[in-house]
């Protein structure tokens, strides 16, 4: 890669943080549907075309961390370790993307975040896609286990028991912190429910855990 290829590049991610960082101090004040890709453009002080350049949506602008949420769990069943069950690397898998948005500073604002997102119809409907999407890359890659499974629903079963499991545990961490909860201590706590919710599906998953996987 060249040196003016790669400062492109590093433009284009600072223009992207710009406008995202700038759509969400938004969103976060006045509510989402309140505020337009006009706004945001004026906020981050580009086009309006440049935010459609970086998120086609409006939707995207919010749920910014689109593809970790959506592929974190197909991608901790890709990469467990021999011997390790499904069940754990879904546990793994969950508790690491909260770390990895805590760690990115994506939980500090999490109380106005969620009440904004519980606020917006659109915003809601969004989410039951993105869970959707999420479902369905985990059950495609189940369905690649080795051997080929006997039963071709069993991949789907054990995507919508964990997807279950998800809704759950993400219905908890938004309890908690509108409660009032610090961020640090739900983490904390969701870790052990994480392990029990599931461990749950390790019936359904057995087929699935043959040697060598």
């Amino acid at each position: 890669m060249s040196e003016t290829t790669s400062r492109r590049d590093r433009k284009k991610l600072q223009t992207r943080q710009a406008v995202g960082d700038a759509a969400m101090r938004l969103f976060l004040a006045q509510g989402f549907d309140a505020v337009t890709i006009a706004d945001v453009a004026r906020e981050a002080d580009v086009a309006v075309q440049t935010v459609f350049n970086h998120f086609p949506t409006k939707e995207d602008l919010f749920f910014q961390e689109r593809d970790s949420f959506v592929t974190s769990p197909s991608a901790a069943v890709r990469a467990r370790q021999d011997g390790e069950s499904i069940a754990h690397a879904l546990t793994c898998g969950y508790l690491r993307l909260l770390d990895d948005y805590h760690v990115a500073g994506l939980l500090m604002h999490s109380v106005d975040y969620q009440r904004t997102l519980d606020a917006s119809p659109a915003l809601r409907g969004r989410e039951l896609e993105l869970r959707r999407e999420r479902e369905e890359l985990l059950a495609a890659t189940l369905a690649e286990a080795t051997p080929p499974l006997s039963d071709p629903l069993r991949p789907r079963l054990v995507a919508a028991l964990a997807s279950a499991v998800d809704r759950v545990l993400d219905g908890e961490f938004r309890r908690r912190l509108l409660a009032g909860e610090p961020v640090g201590e739900v983490r904390v706590l969701l870790k052990p429910l994480a392990e029990e919710l599931f461990g749950t599906i390790d019936a359904a998953c057995r087929h699935l855990d043959e040697p060598g996987r």
